[in-house]
C-alpha cells in the first residue's frame, strides 16, 4: 500500500505544468550559452551600420560645410569645391571638349564671323575689366585693342583711362559653330561659344551682345564650377546606384537634386540677366535689345514640359524681369563718356549699328 502511495505522489508531482515548462525552458536557456565566436545579436549590427553611416555622414556633412562660400552679387550660400587651379584646368577640360565635338563646324580665327564675335567681346570684356581675349596678346607690345575706344579717340582726341588688363589670369577664349540650325550659346571658364544659328535670331551686334553678355555672366559668378562641384559630391551616390542597378535612385536623385539646383542656378540666372544687362550697357550696346532677344528665343525654343522637369524659368518672366531693369540699364550707359560720344557719331552718320550676313560674313552698317 505504501508502494502504491508514492508511485502515484510521484507521478503527480511529474505531470505539474510548471515543473514542465521551468525545466524546458531552463534546459532550453542552458543550452543557448553565451554568444559564440564570430557571432553577433541583431542589435549588435545595427548599432554597427549606424554608426558606419553616421560616420560617413559626419564627414560629408563638414566636407560640405567647409566649402561653403557666398556667391557674388546674389549673396547665396552655395558648395565650392573647385580651386582656381582646379577652375583653370576645368577650362582647358571644357575648351577640348568644344573643340573636340564641333572640330569640323568651328569657323576660323581670320572668318569675318569671328572676328565680329570676337570684337563684341573684347568690348564687352574690356570696357568692364574683366581680360582680353587669347590671340590678342599674341604679341604683348602691340595687343589688339577694342576698335571703337580707338575711333572715338580719334575723332574727338580724347582718350578714355582703363585699368590695364594684363592679368594673365583673365584670357578669354572665343568660339563660332557654323551651323545655322543650331542655337547654341554656352560658356565655360574663360570661354565663350557662339553658333550661327542665335546670331540670325539676335538680328544685329546689340542682340548678341545680350547673348554674349549673358554668358560672360554665368562665367564671372562661376556656374560652371559650381555644378562641378555639386557632381563631385553626389558622385559616389550615383556610383553606387549604379553598381547596385538602382536606376530608380538615379532617377530620383536627378529629380530631387538636379533639376531644383539647375532651376537654383536659373534663378540666379536672373542675376546673371542682371549682371548682362549691365555689362552690355557699360560697353554701349542698348540695353533694350536684351529682352527683345530673349523674347525672339522664347518663341523659338518654347518650353513644354512640366514646371517641376524644367531646368530654365519661363521666357516671359525673364523677359519682364530684363524690362524692369531698362532704366538702371540706361543710367549705366549714359553715365558712360564713350556711349555718348559714341551716339554722337551715329548721329553724325560716322558710325552705325552692324549687323553679318551669315552667308558671306559681311558687315553692314545701319543707322
Amino acid at each position: 500500500m505504501r508502494r502504491v502511495e508514492m508511485a502515484l505522489r510521484q507521478l503527480l508531482f511529474r505531470s505539474k505544468p510548471w515543473f514542465r515548462s521551468r525545466t524546458h525552458g531552463a534546459t532550453r536557456f542552458y543550452s543557448l550559452g553565451p554568444l559564440s565566436e564570430g557571432r553577433r545579436s541583431f542589435v549588435d549590427k545595427i548599432s554597427g551600420t549606424f554608426l558606419g553611416w553616421a560616420a560617413a555622414g559626419l564627414a560629408v556633412g563638414g566636407f560640405y560645410y567647409c566649402h561653403l562660400e557666398t556667391a557674388p552679387e546674389t549673396g547665396r550660400r552655395r558648395f565650392m569645391a573647385v580651386s582656381q587651379e582646379q577652375e583653370r584646368l576645368l577650362h582647358h577640360l571644357v575648351l577640348q571638349e568644344a573643340l573636340e565635338k564641333y572640330r569640323d563646324k568651328i569657323l576660323p580665327l581670320h572668318h569675318p564671323i569671328t572676328q565680329e564675335v570676337r570684337r563684341i567681346t573684347r568690348r564687352i570684356v574690356s570696357a568692364s575689366n574683366l581680360g582680353y581675349l587669347k590671340e590678342d596678346m599674341s604679341d604683348p607690345e602691340h595687343p589688339i585693342v577694342d576698335c571703337w575706344s580707338t575711333l572715338i579717340s580719334e575723332f574727338f582726341g580724347t582718350k578714355i583711362s582703363r585699368p590695364p588688363l594684363m592679368d594673365p589670369n583673365k584670357e578669354w577664349v572665343v568660339l563660332v559653330i557654323d551651323d545655322p540650325k543650331l542655337d547654341l550659346a554656352f560658356s565655360g571658364p574663360g570661354l565663350v561659344c557662339v553658333s550661327t544659328g542665335i546670331m540670325s535670331i539676335t538680328r544685329d551686334e546689340d542682340g548678341l551682345a545680350a547673348v554674349i553678355g549673358h554668358e560672360i555672366g554665368h562665367v564671372i559668378m562661376r556656374h560652371s564650377a559650381e555644378g562641378f562641384s555639386q557632381n563631385r559630391l553626389l558622385l559616389p551616390l550615383r556610383s553606387l546606384f549604379y553598381l547596385l542597378h538602382i536606376y530608380l535612385g538615379i532617377l530620383t536623385l536627378h529629380v530631387l537634386h538636379s533639376l531644383p539646383h539647375s532651376r537654383a542656378l536659373e534663378v540666379e540666372g536672373k542675376w546673371s540677366d542682371m549682371l548682362a544687362i549691365k555689362l552690355m550697357s557699360r560697353a554701349c550696346y542698348d540695353p533694350a535689345a536684351a529682352p527683345r532677344c530673349f523674347e525672339d528665343l522664347g518663341k523659338i525654343n518654347h518650353i513644354t514640359e512640366p514646371t517641376f522637369l524644367r531646368t530654365h524659368p519661363p521666357s516671359a518672366d525673364r523677359v519682364a524681369h530684363l524690362k524692369a531693369l531698362l532704366p538702371e540699364s540706361y543710367k549705366i550707359y549714359k553715365s558712360n563718356l564713350e556711349c555718348s560720344q559714341l551716339e554722337q557719331m551715329r548721329a553724325r552718320g560716322i558710325l552705325g549699328r552692324v549687323k553679318i550676313d551669315l552667308r558671306t560674313g559681311a558687315r553692314h552698317e545701319v543707322p
